[in-house]
């Protein structure tokens, strides 16, 4: 046989042989989400991983993981294999600030392997419907004749150090309890156990929209799209202003073609009728950033909320 005949018998017999590496994902894919379950932070993992099993013909089923203001979740995914296997989607607030809240979380920027941002979420101030408070004005003269208990998702939480803001800017006394999910915390203005709530708007969207709730501020530098009637708060006289955004992570150590395929889809996912239906539901306000740009923002992020609350004096504990 000739040696052309003969390297061209062996190429052939070992490609038999040996089985064709496949293509990630070859299973599903778990997606965990660092806060609880029927909120809008919520529907958007669950339209992401819609989408994403449409695309990559596997399961991505979506785990709730909530508790410590997204550290159990985000802790869950840092130290999961770094496979492609395991991801998270939720708010950065684990990442971003609690980390200079609580000791040993062994979260930061650098602990994990950003993919994309999805969403900005507007945080601010609601009340249930017939509140007596109709706007920031009303609501800080009410904490300086007495303290005003609040809900939020940790005391120290982007939510809550809205409060704070508004607190050092404008004065009173406020009391804050630290619920699992902004969704407690909502039932719980509607049950009138709370003064109001400190929370991402799109997971008080519904019960706005139902009048249930009442908006009477926005921690943001420009109005809450679906509620455009609703000032925020430097609008109305009070400096405080207070951004949380939410995206996708893998564990670090995830390797370059599995990110670049998943933030390819990201980005295409954003365009699929799953997140549509939620941004429509929810008011979602959707902030796509690639893999560069997303871990330019949780840097910035990051340290920015070091200086806050060190301000504050703050310490992890």
């Amino acid at each position: 046989m000739p040696p052309q005949a003969m390297l061209a018998s062996l190429l052939l017999a070992a490609a038999i042989i040996l089985p064709a590496r496949a293509e990630y994902p070859e299973r599903p894919v778990t997606i965990i989400h660092n806060y609880g379950p029927g909120t809008a932070s919520d529907a958007t993992a669950r339209a992401i991983a819609e989408a994403f099993a449409v695309r990559f013909g596997q399961a991505f089923p979506v785990v709730n993981r909530d508790g410590a203001a997204g550290v159990v979740g985000t802790r869950a995914l840092a130290t999961s294999a770094p496979d492609g296997y395991t991801l998270l989607i939720g708010p950065m607030t684990a990442i971003t600030a609690q980390p200079w809240i609580v000791k040993d979380t062994g979260l930061n920027p650098d602990a994990v392997a950003p993919i994309c941002n999805i969403s900005a979420n507007m945080l601010g101030v609601v009340v249930r419907a017939d509140s007596p408070f109709r706007d920031g004005a009303g609501l800080i003269a009410a904490a300086k004749a007495k303290r005003l208990v609040y809900g939020t998702t940790g005391q120290l939480s982007l939510s809550a150090l809205g409060v704070v803001k508004l607190q050092q800017a404008a004065g009173g006394e406020y009391d804050s309890v630290a619920y699992r999910s902004d969704g407690a915390s909502l039932a719980d203005v509607l049950g009138g156990r709370l003064d109001f709530a400190a929370t991402m708007l799109a997971n008080a969207t519904p019960q706005i929209e139902a009048g249930q709730l009442r908006l009477i501020g926005v921690f943001a530098d420009r109005r809450y799209p679906a509620f455009p009637n609703a000032p925020t708060f430097p609008e109305q006289g009070i400096a405080a202003e207070q951004m949380s955004y939410a995206g996708m992570l893998a564990p670090k150590g995830t390797p370059a073609p599995i990110l670049a395929k998943l933030e390819a889809a990201c980005a295409e996912a954003m365009r699929a009728a799953p997140w549509q239906r939620a941004v429509e539901r929810f008011g979602i306000v959707a902030d796509y950033r690639d893999r560069a740009g997303f871990t330019a923002l949780l840097a910035r992020e990051y340290g920015t909320a070091g200086k806050i609350l060190q301000a504050m004096g703050v310490q992890p504990e």
